[in-house]
């Protein structure tokens, strides 16, 4: 049932943006101002908090899930970007195929499947493997300005002055050197942190065109294949060479097996990628995995 009323959760906000463009209370192009309160504020806000308290004892032992993260979601990145490459597909669509069958849903799907079938303790490893798609978030947002902007001194500058990045710094610095921070600090931006996955799916919701699975269906069910299925098998082969437990070899392969993250979306609109079919990506690809994830959790 915790998969089933995550979806749920997840679908009714979606149609709310959907419904609230369908009766002009908001436009398409609130999508731009939806975006930068995430970037700029909400997310920053999460990153920070969830560092910030996460435990740093089990660092030894756990740190390696966000880099199994990260290999997993690069090894599909290159496989979409090479193939796409291939066959010629326009920059834009190419590249939100790639973050879409790289980025997995790992914190918003993952937190409550995980907490729900494994317990705290599959859910305190959920966390550290989530920690990769925070990462991966910045590292495409890197290569994003490379190869859209060019200018290494605008790169430079787009780094120092990104916000999740320091997010990502000062959580750590906080909590590795145990600096207090004020209740009242700590209130505020769990409020903040909480705004992050609801503005992006009122944004998925204002980005649907349901007449985009038309144009967009060959995109979605190859991306589909990718991070639903091809994802899972490169965790479980990755599993035979690094040195993880059967249990958190468990939560590893079904964190690989989310559907596509929310905050791709983000990446696809502050960068003029092709966000319409984004969003067609992670709407259809998240109603394929009601299907996929129950198998591949049955399996392993």
């Amino acid at each position: 049932m915790t998969l089933i009323f995550t979806f749920i959760v997840i679908l009714i906000i979606i149609f709310l943006g959907y419904f609230s463009k369908r009766i002009n209370l908001l436009k398409a192009n609130d999508v731009g101002v939806l975006n930068k309160i995430v970037i700029h504020i909400a997310m920053p806000s999460l990153v920070f908090y969830s560092l910030y308290n996460t435990d740093f004892t089990l660092i030894s032992k756990l740190g390696i899930l966000p880099f199994f993260n990260i290999f997993v979601s690069l090894i599909c990145a290159l496989i979409v970007y090479l193939l796409l490459s291939f066959l010629k597909v326009d920059k834009n669509k190419k590249w939100s195929m790639v973050i879409v069958s790289a980025m997995a849903n790992t914190g918003f799907f993952g937190y409550p499947l995980i907490l729900g079938v494994f317990g705290n303790n599959g859910l305190i490893r959920a966390i550290f493997y989530d920690i990769g798609t925070t990462l991966l978030f910045i590292i495409f947002n890197i290569v994003f300005i490379l190869r859209f902007n060019g200018q290494f001194k605008d790169l430079v500058k787009k780094i120092l002055t990104f916000p999740i990045l320091w997010a990502v710094i000062l959580g750590l610095l906080f909590n590795y050197l145990n600096i207090p921070i004020d209740s009242t600090i700590l209130n505020s931006l769990n409020y903040l942190k909480s705004l992050t996955i609801p503005l992006i799916m009122l944004s998925l919701g204002l980005s649907i065109e349901f007449k985009g699975i038309r144009n967009n269906g060959d995109a979605v069910l190859f991306t589909s294949f990718i991070k639903l299925v091809i994802a899972p098998i490169i965790a479980i082969i990755l599993l035979n060479f690094l040195n993880l437990n059967s249990f958190d070899g468990q939560i590893s392969i079904i964190e690989a097996a989310m559907p596509p993250a929310m905050l791709t979306l983000a990446l696809a609109v502050n960068y003029d990628l092709d966000f319409h079919l984004t969003s067609d990506c992670i709407f259809f690809d998240m109603l394929i995995s009601l299907v996929t994830l129950p198998i591949i959790m049955s399996i392993i």
